[in-house]
């Protein structure tokens, strides 16, 4: 497992994002594992647990394989970046993903993302970090309260 404190030792400068959502602790967690394929990307070789992994592939062709480190329902994803295509992607492979899910009243929960490695060194920082600033902050966040109606 990885230690928290080797995730955030470069918290200043690796792409970060906090959102609050209105919804519970579970219903993000769902979001970030099962329902991933519904705001994220299509995935493949899907295997949602501890030590498990999966595929996200893209209309554009890109694609990256992840290897779940870290799986505590409702708290915490830790994803590992083991491959991606085409060379524009390569730049990811070891970068680890960090999901931490805070509840914060019974309506309301705080999500952060970590991506070690995403720094503004990296080439793809720009594109990378403004394509995670739309998934995040409107697709996921979307997701999750239009399910939320929903499921009222």
């Amino acid at each position: 497992m990885l230690s928290r404190r080797k995730l955030i030792h470069n918290q200043d400068i690796d792409y970060t994002k906090t959102i609050e959502v209105s919804a519970n602790a579970e219903q993000v967690f769902r979001a970030l594992t099962i329902e991933i394929d519904e705001w994220w990307g299509q995935t493949s070789n899907s295997l949602f647990e501890s030590k498990g992994q999966f595929t996200i592939k893209f209309e554009n062709g890109y694609w990256w394989t992840f290897k779940i480190v870290e799986y505590t329902p409702d708290y915490e994803l830790i994803w590992k970046c083991i491959d991606g295509e085409p060379d524009f992607n390569k730049e990811w492979i070891g970068h680890v993903l960090h999901w931490q899910i805070e509840q914060e009243h019974s309506n309301k929960t705080k999500l952060s993302f970590h991506q070690t490695g995403l720094t503004p060194k990296t080439e793809c920082y720009d594109e990378c970090s403004s394509t995670w600033d739309m998934f995040i902050d409107n697709r996921l966040k979307d997701h999750i309260e239009t399910k939320v109606i929903k499921s009222k």
